[in-house]
């Protein structure tokens, strides 16, 4: 296990490149708070894909990173929040800020989950509007 809140920017790079586990696929789905269906949208694969990876000894580059971004943000979301059910919660909250979007609906892509975590930062600060 790993945690990926505490990597630089190039330890996450490496960490990518040497490819994560299958079974991480599921504890970041856990951390979450998603389904197997919502965990595969955010992946940009089938369910069925999905449910492939989790028995892949090693993953591709592309989805570990992925991965261990979500990590990231999961924790500093529960970190935030202080609490994992209210960040899981608040993930599923459509937002004003977002076009009434949620925060999980835009997880599918890198700029999303910084966007969302742009947004867990100004929560953190106090200046959320």
């Amino acid at each position: 296990m790993y945690s990926s809140g505490s990597l630089t920017p190039l330890q996450l790079i490496d960490r990518s490149r040497q490819g994560l586990s299958g079974t991480e696929t599921g504890r970041v789905a856990e951390l979450l708070g998603v389904t197997d269906k919502e965990m595969a949208r955010l992946l940009n694969q089938s369910v069925a894909t999905f449910h492939r990876q989790v028995k892949i000894l090693q993953l591709d580059a592309a989805t570990s990173e992925r991965l261990l971004l979500l990590t990231r943000l999961a924790t500093y979301g529960s970190t935030v929040f202080q609490d994992k059910g209210k960040f899981t919660r608040w993930l599923r909250r459509p937002l004003r800020l977002l076009s009434d979007r949620s925060p999980l609906d835009l997880l599918d892509s890198s700029t999303g989950v910084q966007l969302v975590e742009d947004i867990l930062g100004r929560i953190e600060y106090g200046v959320f509007s």
